[in-house]
């Protein structure tokens, strides 16, 4: 039962989170979007209610029933208490999914459909029905809906538009030798971590069918012994070297072949699989297996970290320092993984957001130096992240000479989910304490060292410099990724914006 009647002051808020009950303020909106946009409009209605359906699903499913918290007693609620679990907040997250989806369709109506979020959100903190970590999880849910579902529908539809090969009907000419031109000897390099290493039986036998011979194969764990074939190898000519994993094998491979005439193929059997996707290669395996030789050769920039007295090491996709490493040291554990599988990584991001200790750094670009305490430091080699959210940085390429900086100072979890909407629906609005900017190389100084993910895996430490690497990895891409070779003029040139 109602313990209080709300004040004055509360008064909003009640009325808010009840129009939101069972999403009908989603619903009205929906309509509203439908009956006045137009053909976007309608499509913008029809993403933002599946991605309401989809959060809905997923709270009301397996994430209530994972934590099974009850409610707040704090303080007597200004309405009725729901009988379900607390954690997370559904509302939240039917709120951020409708704003996510919607708004990505209809920028304009994000910038009044994230603030709305915004309020239904805060509204079940003020009535006293949610804690604000409840609050802010389900809408960081909604938010991953929302873009699993846009992406979802943008996919589908360059599908349909597409011939049935699924390869361009009359694409731009290969500007790199054809992938057909290399020895049909293939080493392989497996991950028995990797996300979906089930599918690589039927990768093997569309390589078999391709043509590829499998001479030799090896655990990622074994990089030494990938550097001595290539060695070995080197007087007979380029040698292709599969990478079958997620991002951490491929990152691995690369920093092997870094630099040498051997040749990258990627079978994306990750989770996220952000490199593969940002070449345009097929997360389908049996798709990017048949890419070894219907694919074209390209030389694609790789991201270095470089730290006094130990050896350099190259990434494909990302480095990065603080939320991240926190979450990686907790997603790739083993005993984690076995007990709760596919919640692994819902559990690892929860964890890594509570902590978020942030560290004191001084970062030197192109002569300017900033003096920052950070929670978050990105640097960006591919521009596609999230995953099959399909989200990226804009303006960025995986092949422009340049690196992507994210770096984000210490805010309130508020703040930070505010910006990652604002990222996410590419809002340009300014937001204090989140900087952006394209360079190429990056001096990061800290009093202490810290731990540095390279594609994802606790390899390194800082102190020390980030750069580009120019065409330092051949890699095998679809026909109509475009390639720019050395010397020409990078397709974007240096940016810096500041959310400040």
């Amino acid at each position: 039962m109602t313990n209080t009647e709300p004040s004055v002051n509360d008064v909003f808020f009640v009325t808010l989170t009840r129009v939101a009950n069972r999403s009908a303020l989603w619903g009205a909106a929906a309509a509203g979007l439908a009956l006045a946009g137009g053909p976007r409009g309608r499509r913008a209605a029809a993403r933002g209610m599946a991605a309401v359906a989809l959060a809905s699903v997923a709270v009301n499913g397996p994430v209530k029933q994972a934590f099974r918290r009850p409610r707040p007693t704090r303080r007597p609620p200004l309405i009725r208490m729901p009988r379900s679990s607390s954690f997370p907040s559904g509302h939240s997250a039917s709120a951020f999914a409708f704003a996510t989806a919607a708004g990505a369709t209809v920028p304009a109506a994000a910038t009044v459909l994230v603030p709305l979020a915004a309020a239904v959100a805060y509204s079940r903190i003020r009535v006293g029905v949610h804690r604000p970590s409840e609050v802010v999880f389900g809408s960081a849910l909604g938010i991953a809906s929302g873009a699993l579902v846009s992406a979802a529908d943008r996919r589908r539809r360059t599908t349909q538009a597409k011939p049935a090969s699924g390869l361009p009907a009359s694409g731009p000419p290969a500007s790199g030798p054809p992938a057909s031109d290399l020895p049909a000897g293939v080493v392989l390099v497996t991950s028995r971590f990797a996300g979906h290493s089930g599918a690589l039986e039927s990768a093997r036998e569309q390589m078999r069918r391709g043509g590829l011979e499998i001479v030799s194969e090896l655990d990622v764990s074994d990089m030494t012994g990938l550097r001595d074939q290539i060695r070995a190898s080197a007087p007979q000519g380029p040698r292709l070297v599969v990478a079958a994993g997620g991002d951490g094998t491929v990152g691995a491979v690369a920093d092997c072949l870094a630099e040498t005439n051997c040749v990258l193929g990627i079978l994306p059997l990750g989770t996220s699989n952000d490199f593969a996707r940002s070449l345009g290669i097929p997360i389908d395996p049996r798709r990017a297996a048949a890419l070894l030789t219907q694919g074209k050769i390209a030389g694609v920039d790789l991201g270095r970290l470089v730290v006094p007295g130990q050896p350099a090491r190259h990434f494909v996709h990302a480095a990065t320092v603080g939320l991240n490493v926190n979450f990686a040291k907790l997603a790739t554990r083993a005993s984690m993984r076995a007990h709760l599988g596919r919640l692994t990584y819902l559990i690892a991001a929860r964890n890594a957001l509570r902590a978020r200790p942030a560290f004191a750094c001084e970062l030197r670009h192109d002569g300017h130096t900033e003096k920052l305490a950070l929670t978050q430091l990105s640097v960006i080699n591919a521009p596609v992240f999230g995953g099959a959210l399909g989200l990226s940085v804009e303006g960025s390429d995986p092949d422009d000479r340049l690196l992507d900086v994210l770096a984000i100072e210490d805010l309130p979890v508020r703040r930070l989910l505010l910006a990652g909407c604002f990222l996410l629906l590419r809002v340009r609005r300014q937001l204090p304490g989140v900087h952006t900017f394209h360079i190429r190389t990056l001096h990061v100084h800290t009093e202490r060292p810290l731990d540095v993910a390279l594609d994802g895996e606790v390899l390194g430490r800082l102190p020390g410099d980030f750069e580009v690497v120019g065409e330092a990895l051949r890699v095998i891409t679809p026909l109509d990724f475009v390639d720019v070779v050395e010397g020409e003029a990078p397709p974007s040139v240096r940016l810096k914006r500041s959310f400040n």
